[in-house]
């Protein structure tokens, strides 16, 4: 279905098959006289070449927030909003371009001290807190650097990410294409120190730092709303400091810090 040189063309067989595969499944109860009952889904019989699956890349937070920056700097604060929302916070493209962050979802009334957001592909609500008091009564902020990203983030309309007349990005690739354009000027100014940059890498980022950080498995799922375990393993990539702990903690090295993340966890005095 593809030549060799076709970069993608056996990702996109693999998903022609797939669909067409579900579409009879789906179809075939509401329209049964299109369909022999004698005839299995002939999706299934379909031989699919094996091949070596690329793993994605992957940005750290000190890229993430570098974009952020020179996105609000070059008056783009709604793609400097998408980037932390998929780090941070684990969202897809399709879901932040899509309306799945609402402005009243960020300290609403009813909970002052989260942010609600949506999962659109698994239909998961996300709750995700932005402090803590801490037992000596500081008010421990989680996500500041987020927070200040956001603060400086125009409200074009309801949803976090959107347009400058309001209307949504929606789930298409509208939204990463923006967001490569703009890190493609910022690295050519000196502003972006990572070679390649993109929403989907922003999010594998996010996940990476889940394990690094040492969170056990179904701490991470709670955070990335994976529904299955196998679903959430695949996103965290290898990198040398998940290597280091995992070989000091098998000799018993491995000590937790105090604050993990250094850009966030800052305390403040209790408000009253």
């Amino acid at each position: 279905m593809a030549t060799d040189g076709a970069r993608g063309g056996n990702r996109m067989a693999e998903k022609v098959v797939t669909y067409c595969k579900a579409m009879w499944k789906r179809m075939k109860p509401h329209h049964p006289e299109l369909f022999r009952t004698d005839t299995p889904n002939p999706w299934h019989g379909v031989t699919v070449k094996r091949r070596k699956k690329l793993t994605k890349g992957h940005v750290d937070r000190e890229a993430v927030y570098q974009f952020a920056d020179g996105a609000i700097e070059k008056g783009r604060g709604e793609l400097a909003a998408a980037a932390v929302l998929a780090f941070e916070w684990l969202m897809r493209p399709s879901s932040s371009g899509a309306g799945y962050a609402p402005w009243t979802g960020c300290r609403a009334s009813d909970e002052p001290d989260r942010i609600r957001l949506k999962h659109r592909k698994t239909d998961e609500l996300a709750l995700h807190p932005l402090e803590f008091v801490d037992e000596d009564g500081s008010l421990v902020k989680l996500y500041e650097d987020a927070e200040a990203v956001l603060s400086k983030t125009p409200r074009y309309g309801t949803s976090i990410v959107c347009k400058k007349n309001g209307v949504l990005f929606g789930d298409g690739t509208f939204l990463a294409h923006e967001v490569r354009e703009m890190a493609d000027l910022l690295r050519s100014e000196g502003k972006l120190d990572a070679p390649s940059f993109s929403l989907d890498k922003c999010r594998h980022g996010g996940m990476t730092e889940l394990e690094e950080s040492g969170l056990t498995e179904g701490q991470g799922r709670v955070l990335s709303k994976h529904k299955t375990a196998a679903a959430y393993r695949g996103y965290a990539k290898e990198t040398e400091k998940r290597v280091l702990e995992a070989t000091k903690k098998r000799f018993g090295h491995s000590e937790q810090p105090e604050f993990p993340n250094k850009h966030n966890g800052q305390k403040t005095k209790k408000e009253a």
